[in-house]
């Protein structure tokens, strides 16, 4: 049986360990982003069955990463972000992303 494969794009390297961490307790494939230069070709690379973004990021932040993977995939795009506001879970949606934790 094939593992599903989540793939944490975020900066904060203990919150995306903490993240990966947990999931591998529940049997997923995980992968964090390395290198944001090449984000989109290792996104790719690794086939994700979902993808975990955060909203503040370096150089672009989550809203302009979402578009540009949705270019190339239509797996579930989830933000998860400590952003609790109205306006920022209306952009994430309206950006491609398919629901906001």
């Amino acid at each position: 049986m094939e593992k599903h494969r989540i793939f944490i794009v975020e900066d904060d390297p203990k919150i995306a360990s903490l993240l990966a961490e947990t999931l591998r307790k529940y049997q997923y494939e995980v992968e964090t982003i390395v290198d944001f230069d090449c984000l989109i070709e290792q996104c790719l690379e690794f086939a994700p069955h979902m993808v975990l973004l955060d909203i503040n990021l370096p150089a672009y932040d989550g809203y302009y990463w979402c578009r540009q993977l949705r270019q190339h995939t239509t797996c579930p795009i989830l933000f998860v972000s400590a952003r609790s506001g109205e306006m920022d879970q209306i952009f994430a949606l309206e950006n491609g992303g398919d629901d906001f934790i």
